[in-house]
């Protein structure tokens, strides 16, 4: 098993025991975890949902197999949206991440957040192909099936939701690393209870299948892609005998499975449908950041300079790309600035992530103010040419920091379209800034925003207090802070009140009793 799902496992047992069992422990801690209800619930709600998918996330997040990469994200948002859109779920709310591993997978949590590995992407023969996975993935929110395992388990102890969810990432392989996993659920008491639901069931995965197909559909991809992505699986698994895939252990394929899927893309018109240059792109980058070791890079440059020479590449302008990507990440910036040229030369349509290299490797490669302004300049340029594209947003932050422009990046974060104000990155960076520039009440609300968004309500409380008692802050500032800070303190007090009602707050954490 990855070294990151074991790391989840831990995360999510942790996650789990933090709910009520229906015995109140004589000390227990205060969770973190939105309240999921009782256990005559009979369904988990969707804000509950979408609460406890946020609460996961923030334990991913701080995972090193998790690849915070702008221009990945951009990309997997965009195509998973796309897909979004034509659904019933486009109403809901979507977060597609990457996660470094070479396994062939991507899962579902509560709430909408869709994983992918890395290796699915490169694993992927064409587009449709991994937008088939995605589309099967979003089919597995639309439905709700995650909420509906859990309200099946609703008689039980909540401690078998983390093993639960375990499942819709990794099965029992067979292999000796999986025993890790097997101990931290019998720790749980949970291992023999939970043992049948650690896939998803038959009839969720064939429901998944025909919600799938449907929106694959809809957003005009071609509709064999999912054919032909599972019959590779299943010739994986026919020669790789015990080791089959891990998309097939997460999400098993039976013969009928395959033959429906068959049977519906042999009925639909085909739809012969062009890769997008991002989807090249993409999967260059990610070839790049699965092994970002020395070796690893120099087996990247050898490995897109030999696709260039012998013009082999499914994208000529995706080799160039990929080898500037390792260059740059070898010190190589003359090459790097070379290849981004050629990668930008080669390519007649748009795209975010070749105006990034192109900026990035000259700002990398300059040897005077001038020639790192005129880097900053072209990063500029293309935020006008894509206004709400992330990768290109970040990039250009990223230069008004190295280059000292501190006020510059104050005042574009504040005025931009592209970070949201539910990103915790947006406040990272402006908390950053207004520190450079001295700002500390402005420093220190900014940074309690963060930790809100990071679900750590009194360390953000205790920001506002420090905004309050700096000196620079002027009286909008101020009054905002107050309000801000009176909110979450009744919102403490009101929740460790119930906590105290229900018997799990510790003794000398109780509230005194109002006056």
């Amino acid at each position: 098993m990855p070294l990151f799902l074991r790391r989840l496992l831990v995360a999510l047992l942790s996650c789990a025991l933090a709910l009520p069992t229906g015995v109140a422990p004589a000390r227990a801690q205060v969770p973190e975890l939105p309240a999921l209800g009782d256990t005559a619930s009979e369904d988990l709600s969707p804000a509950n949902e979408r609460r406890f998918g946020e609460q996961i996330m923030r334990q991913v997040r701080r995972d090193p197999a998790y690849l915070p990469d702008p221009d990945t994200q951009d990309y997997l948002n965009a195509l998973g949206f796309k897909l979004v859109s034509v659904s019933p779920a486009r109403y809901m709310d979507f977060e597609f991440f990457a996660i470094r591993d070479p396994m062939l997978n991507a899962f579902a949590f509560p709430g909408g957040f869709i994983g992918v590995h890395s290796g699915l992407v490169l694993g992927s023969a064409n587009e449709s192909e991994l937008a088939s996975v995605l589309a099967h993935e979003i089919g597995h929110v639309e439905q709700r099936h995650i909420a509906r395992m859990i309200a099946k388990q609703r008689e039980g102890s909540y401690i078998a939701i983390g093993a639960l969810l375990l499942a819709l990432l990794a099965a029992r392989s067979g292999s000796s690393s999986s025993g890790d996993a097997a101990q931290a659920a019998i720790l749980a008491g949970q291992a023999a209870a939970v043992q049948t639901q650690l896939n998803f069931s038959r009839e969720a995965e064939r429901e998944a299948d025909r919600v799938g197909f449907q929106i694959l559909l809809g957003a005009g991809y071609d509709p064999a892609g999912m054919a032909s992505f599972f019959t590779r699986l299943q010739q994986g698994t026919r020669i790789y005998e015990s080791a089959a895939p891990e998309y097939l252990r997460t999400h098993p394929l039976t013969v009928e499975r395959l033959s429906d899927i068959q049977n519906r893309a042999r009925e639909t018109r085909v739809r012969q449908r062009p890769d997008s240059l991002d989807f090249h792109l993409v999967r260059a980058r990610l070839r790049v950041l699965q092994d970002e070791s020395p070796q690893g890079l120099r087996d990247s440059v050898l490995y897109f300079r030999n696709q260039i020479a012998s013009r082999s590449a499914p994208s000529l302008t995706a080799a160039y790309y990929g080898l500037a990507v390792a260059l740059l990440k070898l010190d190589d910036h003359g090459s790097a600035v070379e290849a981004a040229r050629n990668a930008r030369l080669s390519s007649q349509a748009p795209s975010p992530m070749l105006d990034k290299i192109v900026s990035q490797s000259h700002f990398a490669a300059a040897r005077s103010d001038d020639e790192r302004a005129a880097a900053v300049r072209q990063a500029r340029e293309a935020t006008e040419r894509f206004p709400v594209s992330r990768l290109t947003a970040l990039h250009y932050i990223d230069l008004l920091q190295r280059s000292e422009q501190h006020e510059a990046m104050v005042a574009y974060l504040r005025e931009q379209l592209a970070l949201p104000r539910s990103d915790p990155r947006y406040f990272e960076l402006l908390a950053r800034g207004y520190e450079r520039l001295g700002r500390r009440a402005l420093q220190h609300q900014a940074t309690a925003e963060l930790y809100l968004q990071l679900g750590a309500v009194p360390a953000a409380i205790d920001q506002l207090q420090l905004a309050r008692r700096a000196n620079d802050a002027d009286f909008y500032t101020m009054s905002e802070v107050d309000a801000r800070l009176r909110q979450l303190t009744q919102q403490m007090r009101e929740y460790r009140e119930q906590l105290a009602r229900e018997g799990r707050l510790p003794p000398e954490e109780e509230p005194r009793p109002r006056r």
